[in-house]
């Protein structure tokens, strides 16, 4: 059994040996590019994301949009500066799908990325009025998911009906709708987002 094993292993579909290529060290700047995924199982027209993009970023200078399969797409942008800003003012959507953007690293695969976190504005309702404070927000933000920004008022305050957080959350796994919270030596209470 062993020697089929050996020669099982030894075996090769093309005789000629296999050449390894060196790859050279320059490496494409990829910091014009994000790669976007719309969360649908319909098939998406390309060309028509394309110019939904171009007038939803008019503010952004001229970029390309190239297909890579299963409703994903490389964008490669002209100002360095866009693909930040995009990702900065995101979420974003296209026929009511959400867009997964992703800004990819060196040496990676573009089927290797994995499109499961998006940063969203996340409101949170029924605090008490002299608990909504930027370190609440905080504390309750970051059980979320990662947390990004609080949005407070330029004397920062965070008085008003809600307060908002932009938190990065896992999409792949169900929106919370909301936390217990503890308000002094009251009982827990509920405080919806």
């Amino acid at each position: 059994m062993d020697d089929i094993t050996g020669r099982w292993a030894s075996l090769s579909i093309n005789s000629t040996k296999q050449k390894l290529v060196n790859l050279t060290p320059e490496i494409e700047n990829n910091n014009r590019t994000l790669v976007a995924k719309l969360f649908t199982k319909r098939r998406v027209n390309i060309e028509a994301l394309s110019r939904t993009l171009q007038s939803m970023w008019r503010s952004v200078q001229n970029f390309k949009v190239r297909d890579l399969g299963a409703n994903t797409v490389l964008i490669l942008f002209k100002n360095k500066a866009d693909p930040s800003k995009i990702l900065a003012q995101g979420p974003w959507s296209f026929d009511n799908y959400l867009i997964g953007l992703y800004k990819p690293k060196e040496e990676e695969l573009v089927d290797d990325t994995t499109f499961t976190k998006a940063s969203f504005w996340i409101q949170i309702h029924d605090l008490p009025l002299w608990r909504k404070n930027r370190a609440n927000a905080e504390a309750i933000g970051t059980t979320l998911g990662t947390l990004e920004q609080v949005d407070i008022s330029s004397t920062g305050e965070c008085q008003g009906r809600y307060i908002r957080v932009r938190v990065n959350i896992d999409i792949s796994k169900p929106l919370c709708r909301g936390r217990f919270v503890n308000v002094g030596d009251l009982d827990p209470q509920w405080i919806s987002l």
